[in-house]
């Protein structure tokens, strides 16, 4: 005798179309929910990745930059971002006020993790960010460290020098350690920074760079050539890929995971939620299933549980 099919409440992929619209009206991204989810899923990503999280990290200065620190003539600026960065504090007013439009994309942070900030204290009232002004900080950014490598002009190229990368070679070499390759030699062609922009800027990606006698692989992976970091896209296809997973996971073993959670097969409501992270939450119970990229255990394993 055939099982039953049983038919559980959800529709993961409008659940994060949700979800985005939700989390992007509090940042200031406009979501059209009439939009297919890859275009949304994508912008939200996009936009995302540019965005600075606040949280306290270990703050570490360039010391050749901080040695001319007090002579700089916009010491006070550079001080005060320093100052909000040791807080964990907001950093992306200080960002390009285009940082919020999901067609821009900043090639150095896409291949080296390197971030640049306005030098300036005056918000612009519409925007809501600084006044974009031509002296720039730039700044080498994980989850652990901020580096504050130097300032410069904004100038052609000034994006592409590998200047920056270069304070971190001679003087955090640890940061980037695991990024070099001792199998490689040399770089083909050779290029200069405004060569290097202008590659960029047409949609290519070098992979690696090569400061001063070492060649490293760009730790921020570089970008497609749509202009969508590389880490973006891969994250977008990763969440399509799960969302198609638990879904057949949660169709093949509903009678199993409904007695798991004691919720009747009638009224479980499966939905995705944004918090820290994607998970999956059962309305009824209240319960969390899993978290992104997680997926559920086998069938047996869980009627034995």
């Amino acid at each position: 005798m055939l099982k039953e099919t049983v038919v559980l409440e959800k529709n993961f992929e409008n659940d994060i179309k949700q979800e985005i619209k939700r989390i992007s009206d509090d940042i200031g991204i406009k979501v059209k929910l009439t939009d297919r989810l890859d275009k949304i899923l994508l912008d939200y990503l996009t936009v995302r990745f540019k965005l600075i999280d606040l949280k306290y990290r270990n703050i570490k200065f360039n010391p050749d930059f901080l040695s001319d620190l007090n002579n700089h003539p916009q010491k006070k600026e550079i001080e005060f971002i320093s100052q909000i960065a040791k807080k964990g504090g907001n950093l992306n007013v200080f960002q390009s006020k285009r940082l919020l439009q999901t067609g821009f994309h900043d090639h150095l942070i896409s291949e080296w993790n390197i971030y640049h900030f306005h030098l300036s204290l005056k918000i612009d009232k519409k925007s809501k960010f600084v006044k974009q002004v031509d002296t720039l900080l730039f700044a080498y950014i994980d989850d652990k460290q901020i580096i504050f490598l130097g300032t410069d002009n904004h100038t052609e190229g000034i994006f592409a020098d590998t200047k920056w990368i270069e304070v971190l070679h001679d003087h955090f070499p640890k940061v980037i350690e695991e990024y070099k390759d001792d199998t490689i030699k040399e770089i083909s062609p050779k290029i200069n920074s405004e060569e290097r922009q202008m590659l960029w800027n047409k949609g290519y990606t070098l992979g690696m760079t090569k400061v001063r006698d070492v060649v490293y692989h760009n730790p921020g992976i570089g970008r497609a050539t749509s202009g969508h970091s590389s880490t973006v896209v891969s994250t977008e296809i990763s969440i399509f890929r799960w969302i198609y997973k638990i879904n057949e996971q949660i169709d093949d073993c509903a009678n199993e995971l409904c007695e798991y959670l004691k919720v009747d097969t009638e009224n479980a409501k499966f939905k995705v939620k944004f918090n820290d992270n994607l998970e999956i939450v059962e309305l009824t119970s209240g319960i969390k299933i899993l978290d992104f990229p997680q997926i559920l255990i086998d069938k047996e394993e869980l009627i034995n549980k």
